[in-house]
C-alpha cells in the first residue's frame, strides 16, 4: 500500500491546509506514486477551488485555440 510522504504543516500556506484536510484528496494522494503527480493533484484543486468561489477565471475554450494558432 502505497502512502503520501509527510508533509510539514508549517510549510503549508491556509488554502493548502484545507485542501489536505479532505479525506477523499488523502485517498487519492495515497494512490499517486510519483511525488510530482501529487503536486499537480493540489495546484489543480487549489486551483478550482479559486475557479469555483470566483477569484479566478477561465478562459473560453475558443480564444485559448485563437491564441495557439489552431
Amino acid at each position: 500500500m502505497t502512502t503520501a510522504p509527510v508533509i510539514d504543516p508549517a510549510a503549508l500556506d491556509p488554502e493548502t491546509e484545507e485542501i489536505l484536510g479532505d479525506p477523499e484528496v488523502q485517498a487519492s494522494l495515497g494512490a499517486l506514486d510519483d511525488l510530482e503527480d501529487r503536486e499537480d493533484l493540489i495546484d489543480h484543486l487549489k486551483a478550482m477551488k479559486r475557479y469555483k468561489e470566483g477569484k479566478d477565471k477561465g478562459t473560453p475554450w475558443e480564444e485559448v485555440k485563437a491564441s495557439l494558432g489552431r
